[in-house]
């Protein structure tokens, strides 16, 4: 690197893949998005009841058992997804690492909503404030995929047709999110089911674009 290129990458605050700082975030992002996961498990209630009763109990709780499932494969698509794009990267500033812990934040809410859909699945408000978490999750890391391309932190700059592709894949996602958002007022059962499908949706979604 030149003196020239060492000084504005000073100027820019510009960190490195091999510097600490940059580490520092993948470990950090990868540690909450560990906990948050985790955490889901606490959304299940230890049923108080005899032994001879545990059986109905564990059945009483099938509502607990499906928010559990359904919140932990998403939040799974949504880390593979900054998994894989983070492993694109080979420097950062300080406006991208805080898209990044924006992110995170939103991450570490998951277990609540998560919680109160389990203990009623229709809830409205719970389903709603459920589908808005992951439609902030996906908006905030479309942020973070702008912010990473304008300063050219991707291994290989994106084009403009790979990009958009990119980001119009983003979109639809949010699109079927906020479609689940709609009906919830309405029949939120329903609505539960739109996201169950955007589990199998999602992967040929991105499976395409690498192909295309």
């Amino acid at each position: 690197m030149t003196k020239q290129q060492t000084k504005n990458h000073q100027r820019l605050k510009l960190y490195e893949r091999d510097s600490l700082e940059f580490h520092r975030v993948i470990n950090l992002s990868d540690a909450v998005f560990a906990i948050a996961m985790t955490l889901l498990v606490l959304t299940l209630d230890i049923p108080d009841v005899p032994s001879d009763q545990l059986g109905e109990a564990l059945i009483a709780q099938t509502s607990q058992f499906a928010a559990l499932i359904l919140s932990f494969s998403l939040v799974a698509m949504i880390w593979w997804q900054h998994h894989s794009h983070m492993a694109l990267l080979v420097k950062m500033d300080p406006l991208l690492i805080a898209l990044n812990m924006i992110f995170l934040g939103v991450v570490i809410l998951v277990p609540y909503p998560t919680n109160l859909i389990g203990n009623d699945p229709q809830a409205k408000a719970a389903l709603i404030f459920f589908i808005l978490t992951f439609i902030l999750l996906n908006l905030v890391f479309m942020l973070l995929m702008i912010r990473a391309n304008s300063i050219g932190a991707f291994t290989e700059p994106m084009t403009g047709k790979t990009f958009t592709g990119e980001l119009a894949g983003w979109f639809v996602g949010i699109f079927i999110l906020i479609i689940a958002l709609i009906v919830a007022f309405w029949y939120p059962l329903v609505s539960l089911i739109i996201l169950a499908v955007t589990l199998v949706i999602s992967p040929i979604l991105s499976y395409l674009s690498l192909r295309y």
